[in-house]
């Protein structure tokens, strides 16, 4: 379904093999909470995607755990932003630094939000992860 909905927009888009069950329990278990239900099973079809620019539309498993964990650890970024640990990054947009997530609070949340990095801001931009691909790539995703 997530391959074909993504080649619905685009066939530049670039697909990784599955994610692998082992690969998706650690994520969970390494970040210390479930992966939504669309995400994982994007997931199970694709360990990530990206698109026709280089930029990852989709996070892979691994880069699910690195990029929140650093986001969620480093420091310096914990002195200038509020606190990321009910974020879930799973996307970059290009060339600006913003990040897409879920919110994890409340649970079960599909909503889709971009976190600025210049002003800390995190704000809705698409009702769930089908919504945000189709209107990424459709170029209608407000940053």
């Amino acid at each position: 379904m997530w391959r074909e909905l993504i080649e619905e927009h685009t066939r530049q888009a670039r697909f990784a093999a599955p994610a692998t069950e082992q690969a998706l329990q650690r994520a969970e278990e390494t970040l210390g909470h479930l992966l939504p239900d669309d995400l994982l099973k994007l997931l199970g079809e694709t360990d990530g995607v990206i698109d026709a620019n280089g930029y990852n539309l989709v996070f892979s498993a691994e880069q699910l755990i690195q990029g929140n964990l650093e986001m969620r650890t480093y420091p310096a970024l914990k002195r200038l932003y509020m606190a990321f640990d009910q974020l879930l990054f799973f996307s970059d947009a290009p060339g600006d630094g913003n990040l897409f997530a879920y919110a994890l609070v409340p649970e079960g949340r599909p909503d889709i939000f971009v976190w600025d990095h210049r002003t800390d801001n995190r704000r809705c931009v698409a009702p769930s992860l089908e919504h945000f691909i189709a209107d990424w790539l459709s170029g209608r995703i407000p940053l």
